[in-house]
């Protein structure tokens, strides 16, 4: 009883529900900082070389195209669009070298389970 107060609570005050706007904005917010402890440098110029640590080497143009498909993801999750804005930082932490993030398993909705 409790939760479903706690959830129509929130679901007034922000307009969304709940479980999506908190689990994309942990993922927002892992990938932030693991894109923060890369240290990526920018460039003087779009097809300038913009290095960080670990071996990072990225074209600037790339990097601007990255935090545009965060600030993306930031956006779908403010909407309340959780499973698109995990896509964008999918694409984002793949560039980054990094693990794709955990979609909850009702994200499978395109692919349903066949049965036998």
């Amino acid at each position: 009883m409790k939760r479903v107060l706690v959830a129509a609570a929130l679901i007034a005050a922000f307009g969304l529900p709940a479980r999506a706007q908190d689990t994309c904005q942990a993922a927002i917010e892992q990938t932030k900082s693991d894109w923060q402890a890369i240290s990526l440098q920018p460039a003087s110029k779009p097809g300038a070389i913009s290095q960080g640590t670990g071996g990072h080497r990225h074209v600037q143009a790339a990097v601007d195209s990255m935090r545009f498909h965060l600030a993306t993801a930031v956006r779908l999750c403010n909407e309340g669009k959780d499973h698109e804005a995990r896509l964008h930082l999918d694409v984002v932490r793949a560039f980054l070298n990094l693990p794709e993030v955990q979609h909850p398993t009702d994200h499978n909705y395109l692919f349903p389970a066949k049965s036998k």
